[in-house]
């Protein structure tokens, strides 16, 4: 069995159109969003639209995935709900999950003019000294991905915040998990950014150090 994870926090511009269109697309997977507190209408609009709601004390996406994975027990698929990841490739993940431990969104493509050039230039910093450090080629900072239940129990994950998506791909390579990569294109947010450059870029340099040693 497999569910979708989605963490939010004051999501209120996308998440009922994110959750309708996942239903278009996979109408029988279950759905769990996982709630920062947020102090709009996201967790009134996401229980509206019968999917189950859990909630974190607000520390980051890192604690929302954790929780969410301790909830469902199951293979997962995660994404953010903002509009920038492609949610008809959901069933890809899915199925790659029948011969891999984790699924990586790769972002070959950024298209719209909201994202700052200091996102892309970080971005790129942090994907070429993945490859240093860890000897391999993955966005390690995608926000779209599967991972399988044995392997989410074996990597016991610890991030509390942005730097749970470096954490799982190190960890993945580390172990020698299973690991392909889904080509994807990453566009523009719905609603306003919550990156933050240098408390987000500190917090992905420590994740790639710390677990590579």
């Amino acid at each position: 069995m497999v569910c979708l994870i989605l963490p939010t926090k004051n999501e209120e511009a996308c998440i009922g159109a994110t959750i309708e269109r996942i239903r278009e697309i996979c109408s029988h997977l279950r759905i769990v969003v996982v709630d920062g507190n947020s102090t709009d209408r996201t967790v009134e609009i996401a229980s509206q639209l019968d999917v189950e709601v859990i909630f974190d004390s607000g520390l980051g996406k890192g604690e929302a995935l954790r929780s969410a994975f301790n909830y469902v027990e199951d293979d997962v698929v995660f994404l953010d709900v903002d509009g920038t990841y492609p949610i008809e490739l959901i069933p890809e993940f899915i199925k790659a999950l029948d011969k891999y431990d984790l699924v990586v969104g790769e972002r070959v493509e950024f298209t719209g003019d909201s994202l700052p050039k200091i996102f892309l230039i970080g971005d790129a910093l942090s994907r070429g000294l993945f490859h240093l450090l860890y000897s391999k080629k993955v966005d390690n900072l995608s926000g779209m991905r599967a991972i399988g239940k044995q392997a989410i129990h074996n990597m016991s994950l610890e991030s509390d915040g942005f730097g749970i998506e470096t954490e799982i791909t190190a960890k993945a390579v580390r172990m020698g998990l299973g690991i392909t990569k889904i080509p994807i294109i990453y566009r523009a947010r719905t609603g306003g950014s919550k990156f933050r450059p240098i408390h987000d870029g500190m917090v992905v340099l420590g994740a790639l150090i710390r677990y590579r040693l």
